[in-house]
């Protein structure tokens, strides 16, 4: 017996040795692995500003608010688990708006230490809360982990580049691109408590600091983009379009993306929501029922729609802004030049094949510089074969069809086109003229720009720097050169034949600006890949137009393409070079580009009527007479006592007129407004004018260029009756322009 004692003992000794000294380590673990606790300390993902530091993504501190059932259980002093969980439901129901039962339930679940009550708690009723918590000694059983959530202060705008967040990374955009700098490393705070789930003393905590994202600093101007924006969404409701309208405004020298948008959008803050858009229509359309695998399949595809970003990822055929391309290589090649004259009798014959110009008359015998402004296609498909197929497709490389632009967002697509070994004659006077190949809308603007800077190819991007949070510059974009193709004097040379095409008699002339140098081209093109339902025809188009300005020192490049106009007119020059031309007024002058009128733009310049009531007759003339425009003087006083057109008024100054009332004197005398949709802008403002009342002219401020602008909109219906000496507004487009 007491040989067996002394084995045992020595067993036991031998144990205890063993798991004290040979193996404390291993069991000192399982020891800390048991009264630990871990909580995560979430990183602050980085925010998002525009080129001026306003804020496009933000952080909102939200609360996920959850139980420790274990201490729950435990009780207190002065009550037991079973009652101080049904005090914790019964509160945290009333205050989260949750199910009193099912908070219950958690707080009774036997071993667990976190259950959640509710997430994304905003700090209003985190507060009640706390308050809660401290009224009934809940502090060890509830808790408020605090947890930030993506907010978009500006909604849809550049909804389409800024991205959105899925459950813990960027879905899209920027948010998707830059997550790796944006998301931040999360941080860990450990301690360790009893089986009471007291805290214990130090020795085992760690705090472990969360590390923040880097913010990153977009190219992207509010401003502009808010600009771009408004006019897209009038290019696609007045163009009836059926798919979303784009649209682009780039710095022709650095690559800079200034504003990069699309209508329709959709809202950051409700990413999922279709809202009241073409595709909320198309889901309607579908007619599944509502939860079946088939809509909620379309409701997907309908989403991915809407998110897509169709000014990198959108394939289209460019069409005749492609001339201004194919141009510019002839004549740095020395194969043409501006002066030389072309025939064209409406089509021409190439290898068998007969290829139309979209004017079916033809356009006679003209010089170069006419046949490009008039967008000939007979003239450029000639142009490009005294290039020659093999230093076309040369150039066509260099211009980076063939490859992607390698802008810093995601999605970005690569043109489809044939390789140099299946380049022959077809396929070069067809892609002379920008068809049956495919490019992205911010590869042809690209490309354009080449022309822009004085030859150079550049790379676009849209964050300028990353940022930390103390504002500190960690990584800053350089403007990057890719090569050379093009020398400044072909350029100056072919900017100067678009500019005179805009202000002239071009077919680009809806894209002119009074007081600036616009350089554009317009361009529709068909969709060979798609048939309309309706027709059985291929007759679907895109519509587009690209402008500098200002052209004899270009600071920046437009683009806006309208997809699947509907309208009467549905050729670039009348769906898109408007639009591009009103985005052009607001933009130069925001950029402080300064205007420059000409001696006949000053005629039909547009002055601001001041205010004259209370001031003396002969100070309100001199003030009248500044403003280049005609006035008259109603009663014998010296001082005015009311006037028309108002305070305020804008008006063209061709044959305006302001009228001072004096010594009492009113206004009695009314004319009916004329009917002036689809007359000439020149008959319209000469018909006004001779019933004593003033003209506002929008858009086709150049109207007495070519044919003549017409009237599409008129501010006061036909018929109105209104005051003598009123403003109306008419809004004038050219409608002979063809491309």
């Amino acid at each position: 017996m007491l040989a067996l004692m002394l084995v045992f003992v020595g067993w036991v000794v031998f144990e205890l040795f063993s798991m004290q000294v040979n193996e404390y380590q291993y069991y000192q673990s399982k020891v800390i692995d048991n009264i630990q606790q871990e909580y995560t300390i979430s990183a602050d993902r980085g925010q998002i500003y525009d080129a001026n530091m306003t804020p496009l993504a933000v952080n909102i501190t939200t609360y996920r608010i959850f139980l420790d059932p274990v201490a729950i259980q435990n009780g207190s002093s002065s009550r037991d688990g079973e009652e101080t969980a049904s005090i914790i439901a019964d509160g945290l129901a009333e205050i989260l708006d949750v199910d009193r039962d099912s908070i219950y339930k958690k707080a009774m679940r036997n071993g667990s230490k976190d259950e959640t009550v509710k997430r994304r708690v905003e700090e209003s009723l985190a507060e009640e809360v706390r308050e809660f918590i401290s009224k009934y000694g809940l502090s060890r059983k509830i808790y408020l982990e605090a947890t930030p959530i993506r907010y978009y202060p500006y909604g849809d705008l550049a909804a389409n580049v800024i991205g959105v967040m899925g459950t813990d990374e960027g879905l899209l955009g920027i948010e998707l691109e830059y997550n790796d700098y944006l998301e931040g490393t999360p941080g860990r705070y450990i301690v360790t408590r009893n089986a009471q789930s007291a805290e214990m003393p130090d020795d085992y905590d760690y705090y472990i600091d969360a590390q923040d994202g880097l913010s990153t600093v977009l190219t992207i101007d509010l401003t502009i983009q808010s600009m771009l924006e408004k006019q897209l969404k009038d290019a696609f409701i007045k163009g009836e379009a059926s798919e979303p309208a784009v649209g682009l405004v780039m710095n022709v020298k650095t690559g800079a993306i200034l504003a990069m948008g699309q209508y329709p959008s959709f809202d950051l803050n409700s990413p999922y929501n279709l809202g009241d858009t073409l595709f909320a229509d198309r889901l309607a359309q579908s007619k599944y029922e509502e939860g079946t695998p088939e809509y909620n399949e379309d409701l997907w595809t309908q989403i991915y729609s809407m998110w897509n970003n169709k000014s990198v990822s959108y394939l289209y055929e460019p069409g005749s802004t492609m001339k201004v391309l194919s141009t510019a290589a002839a004549l740095e090649e020395g194969v043409v030049k501006f002066s030389d004259t072309f025939s064209c009798t409406g089509k021409m014959n190439v290898a068998n094949t007969w290829i139309s110009c979209h004017n079916k008359y033809g356009h006679g015998t003209k010089n170069f510089a006419y046949m490009l402004q008039q967008s000939c296609n007979p003239t450029m498909m000639t142009v490009a074969a005294k290039l020659g197929g093999a230093k076309y497709y040369r150039y066509f490389v260099d211009y980076g069809y063939t490859s992607l632009t390698g802008i810093d967002l995601p999605g970005e697509s690569k043109g489809l086109f044939v390789a140099q070994s299946g380049f022959n004659a077809v396929e070069l006077a067809c892609y002379s003229f920008g068809q049956t190949f495919k490019t992205t809308p911010l590869q042809q603007l690209t490309a354009f720009c080449t022309v822009a800077n004085g030859g150079y190819v550049v790379e676009p991007y849209v964050v300028s720097s990353l940022i930390d949070s103390n504002g500190n510059e960690v990584i800053t974009h350089e403007t990057q050169t890719k090569r050379k193709i093009l020398s400044s004097q072909t350029c100056s040379l072919l900017l100067d034949v678009l500019e005179d095409g805009v202000s002239g008699g071009g077919g680009a002339k809806n894209a002119y600006v009074a007081g600036y140098k616009i350089a554009a081209k317009t361009g529709t093109s068909e969709k060979r890949d798609k048939i309309n339902p309706e027709t059985g025809e291929k007759d679907y188009r895109i519509g587009s137009c690209i402008a500098v300005a200002p052209s004899d020192d270009p600071e920046i490049a437009v683009l806006i393409m309208v997809d699947e106009p509907n309208c009467a007119n549905r050729f670039g020059s009348s769906v898109a070079a408007p639009y591009v031309s009103a985005l052009l007024s607001e933009l130069l002058p925001y950029l402080g580009v300064e205007r420059n009128y000409s001696s006949d733009e000053m005629k039909r310049a547009v002055v601001t009527v001041g205010n004259y009531i209370g001031y003396s007759v002969d100070k309100s003339v001199e003030e009248i007479k500044k403003l280049g425009v005609k006035y008259e003087i109603v009663g014998d006083g010296k001082t005015v006592t009311g006037q028309i057109p108002s305070s305020g008024s804008k008006m063209t100054n061709i044959n305006g007129k302001i009228i001072l009332y004096t010594g009492g004197a009113t206004n009695t005398k009314y004319v009916t407004v004329p009917n002036m949709i689809n007359q000439t802008a020149a008959n319209a403002i000469k018909e006004l004018n001779a019933r004593g009342l003033n003209v506002l002219i929008e858009g086709a401020t150049n109207y007495d260029e070519g044919v003549g602008a017409v009237v599409i909109e008129q501010s006061h219906d036909a018929g109105t009756i209104i005051q003598y000496g009123a403003v109306v507004t008419i809004n004038c487009k050219h409608l002979d322009g063809t491309d």
